[in-house]
């Protein structure tokens, strides 16, 4: 009986977070932030289509296909779709989910709900991941469609990428952006304004991103950055982002390991400041 109950307790958890997360998830696609980043993201597409020249007909099919996208998306993703632009982008995005809700006197309103505050903080969270999903995917379909196209891959390349390097692709994108969602929202969580969250998260990551990789005493300090991580996951998936041969070195699964604990870390430490925070 007393297992019956508990199930049932932990349905009605699972049920509350998903109605912040669709409440969170509307709010965010109908904003201006999700549309302009959904637009900055495909400009490198356009700018990769327009710099195409002429391409020698024989020099086409599925294997030239393949490779050039491992090229160019390899690329895209660790300078450009994880990189500043769009990091500055799901900033602005993240340092809204908690801080917003203070800034805006909203946040009581929700704890007027039979809901934890827990729930709110996971809940954001989920719809935050679910819009980089949304914003990620059709720059990587793009580039598909127009590596396919140009390099006379036809159907046949278009369906060997998107079976598996675009996803490879997605995912590392992902790893990225939801991994500063996540650090962003933490800040979010102790600031009562968004504006205060996004710049601190920005200058923080800014100089991280700029400083560790020259830090002389430290053995290849570009290792203890996320964009190394991501290029070890890129190359580890199969994608050959030079023809010299592996540009990162590493093990895998402890990368992966090293940055699902990282994200797991901050939404803890969000919930246990936003569980602590008094509403006013």
């Amino acid at each position: 009986m007393m297992k019956a109950l508990r199930w049932l307790l932990e349905s009605v958890s699972k049920v509350k977070i998903l109605t912040i997360a669709e409440m969170e998830f509307r709010r965010i696609i109908s904003s201006r932030k999700f549309k302009l980043m959904l637009a900055i993201m495909l400009l490198p597409d356009i700018i990769y289509l327009l710099s195409l020249g002429n391409i020698n007909p024989a020099f086409g099919g599925t294997k030239v296909c393949l490779e050039e996208f491992w090229r160019q998306a390899g690329e895209f993703i660790l300078d450009f779709w994880t990189g500043i632009p769009a990091q500055l982008l799901a900033i602005l995005i993240a340092s809204e989910l908690i801080a917003g809700e203070f800034d805006e006197g909203t946040f009581k309103l929700l704890l007027t709900k039979p809901i934890r505050k827990s729930s709110i903080v996971l809940g954001k969270w989920i719809a935050f991941s679910l819009c980089m999903i949304i914003i990620s995917l059709p720059s990587l379909l793009v580039l598909a469609i127009i590596v396919s196209i140009a390099y006379r891959g036809g159907w046949s390349a278009l369906s060997t990428i998107a079976s598996h390097d675009m996803l490879i692709g997605e995912v590392a994108i992902l790893l990225g952006l939801i991994t500063y969602g996540t650090f962003t929202m933490l800040l979010s969580s102790a600031f009562s304004k968004p504006l205060y969250a996004a710049l601190t998260a920005f200058s923080f990551l800014t100089l991280y991103q700029l400083i560790i990789p020259n830090i002389s005493w430290l053995e290849n300090p570009a290792k203890y950055t996320l964009p190394y991580h991501l290029g070890l996951f890129l190359e580890e998936c199969g994608f050959v982002l030079s023809p010299g041969g592996k540009l990162y070195k590493g093990d895998l699964w402890i990368s992966l390991l090293s940055i699902y604990s990282l994200n797991c870390i901050l939404l803890v430490f969000s919930i246990i400041i936003v569980c602590r925070r008094e509403v006013k």
